[in-house]
């Protein structure tokens, strides 16, 4: 089996992790080999990836499946967690994993993904998703409002003076201070954006990649409005994903502003 690392892959790696990263590309053909061999597939069609991790179609015995191998870090272990728990919850299926969890062998979804949906459908779909992915958390997940001090720390390192205004700065500081205090348990996607919301078999749409929190799924409408092509009326669509999502629109909207005002300063 000849395994082709794609250079954009390469290159993101590279960029992202350096002469680990070197090293683990350098030894990418070869997990793909040991993977396939330890599950019996075969690669069934040609390879995607993200910025660290290598995703290829794949023939098991008697399925269909998604082989993803990720440079390993700590995300890999929450994603296998995530995808565990949900045992397809709005979720592909975790149908097997390595030991470090970072090669994945997964329920097959896709190409298609909710980009190509009409952006208020697809606003509500992703919110459908984020319903279904609010499952009870585990003992031990990580929770969103774990994350508010880094996060914090964060944007008043970035916080230039006259970059924006001072009371923009400001309502995102209170934001961040309010989900300090989240005790929501259930979980939530983490990066619920339209590229994660893949076209699926079991079910007309299915999320990948998720980060393994706990939290409110108002904390996700930011990833589904950020990354629309052309001008829409991001309330609206606030609103029908927080509908659908059974979140609170006014909250969702402070996360959106919050998150906004932290992708402007970085």
């Amino acid at each position: 089996m000849r395994v082709v690392v794609p250079a954009g892959l390469a290159t993101a790696v590279r960029r992202r992790e350096g002469a680990a990263g070197e090293a683990w590309l350098r030894e990418l053909p070869e997990l793909v080999v040991a993977a396939c061999a330890r599950w019996r597939c075969q690669v069934a069609g040609s390879p995607v990836h993200g910025e660290t991790a290598l995703v290829l179609p794949v023939e098991c015995p008697g399925q269909s499946a998604v082989l993803k191998i990720s440079f390993p870090h700590q995300r890999c272990a929450a994603e296998a967690a995530a995808l565990k728990h949900l045992d397809g919850a709005g979720a592909v299926r975790l149908l097997a994993s390595s030991a470090d969890s970072s090669t994945l062998l997964l329920e097959h979804a896709g190409p298609e993904t909710l980009e190509t949906v009409r952006a208020e459908e697809a606003a509500e779909i992703a919110g459908e998703l984020a319903r279904k992915l609010a499952v009870s958390a585990p003992a031990g997940m990580r929770s969103l409002a774990s994350t508010s001090g880094s996060w914090l720390a964060q944007l008043d390192q970035q916080a230039v003076p006259g970059l924006l205004p001072e009371r923009e700065v400001d309502q995102a500081r209170e934001l961040i201070a309010d989900l300090a205090d989240d005790r929501t348990g259930t979980m939530l996607h983490g990066d619920l954006h339209f590229g994660n919301v893949l076209r699926a078999r079991r079910e007309p749409w299915l999320a990948i990649d998720p980060a393994g929190w706990r939290g409110t799924a108002a904390f996700d409408a930011f990833t589904v409005v950020a990354k629309m092509k052309r001008a829409y009326d991001l309330n609206a669509l606030i609103t029908r994903f927080s509908q659908a999502a059974q979140t609170d629109p006014g909250l969702a909207a402070r996360c959106c502003q919050a998150r906004a005002v932290s992708a402007y300063l970085h």
